[in-house]
């Protein structure tokens, strides 16, 4: 296992786990794919023996770690969507919640929403960094989503799952943006 994917514990009752690392956006304002390369996940089954050797030392809570774990598993000969992670990493015997780190909306779908909704030891919290309300910045920062489609996605979370919780990331000031651009975030 890389240093890159080593598990953390700081805890007693909860650890960090690595599931990718790396990013292929190419946002306009990050270093990561420059710094960190590609996105590279961690194989399914390391994941979750690692998940079940930090339940067997007494750990009840995981944060699944990536820079944009919904691309998760893309990289993989053996095919796993984050969704299906998600399920395989919620049967395992004793893990109470499960928290993940970080969405990246244009990858965000309904069935990490279902998945959240349907199984209780997911905590219902969903960080996702919008960076923008302005189209015109967003495209400048090359998220590739719209403010559309985020507050799609949103309007979706809060119908699906009305108690989650839900945290995001904002730039301000990002070179170009004007009064306007700012209003509309």
């Amino acid at each position: 296992m890389s240093i890159f994917f080593k598990v953390k514990r700081e805890y007693n009752f909860k650890a960090f786990v690595p599931i990718n690392i790396g990013c292929n956006n190419y946002c306009s304002y990050c270093i990561v794919p420059f710094v960190r390369g590609r996105e590279k996940s961690v194989e399914v089954k390391e994941i979750i023996r690692n998940i079940e050797g930090l339940v067997n030392r007494g750990v009840i809570e995981v944060t699944l770690l990536g820079q944009n774990v919904n691309s998760y598993g893309k990289d993989l000969n053996e095919a796993c969507t984050f969704s299906e992670l998600l399920e395989k990493v919620s049967d395992i015997k004793g893990l109470k919640r499960i928290r993940f780190l970080t969405s990246h909306p244009r990858d965000f779908s309904g069935s990490i929403i279902n998945i959240i909704k349907n199984r209780d030891n997911l905590v219902k919290h969903i960080h996702l960094p919008l960076q923008a309300g302005s189209n015109k910045v967003l495209k400048e920062m090359n998220r590739n989503y719209t403010r559309e489609d985020y507050l799609n996605i949103i309007e979706n979370i809060k119908e699906e799952i009305p108690d989650c919780s839900i945290t995001t990331d904002i730039i301000v000031g990002f070179p170009g943006e004007e009064r306007y651009d700012f209003l509309e975030t």
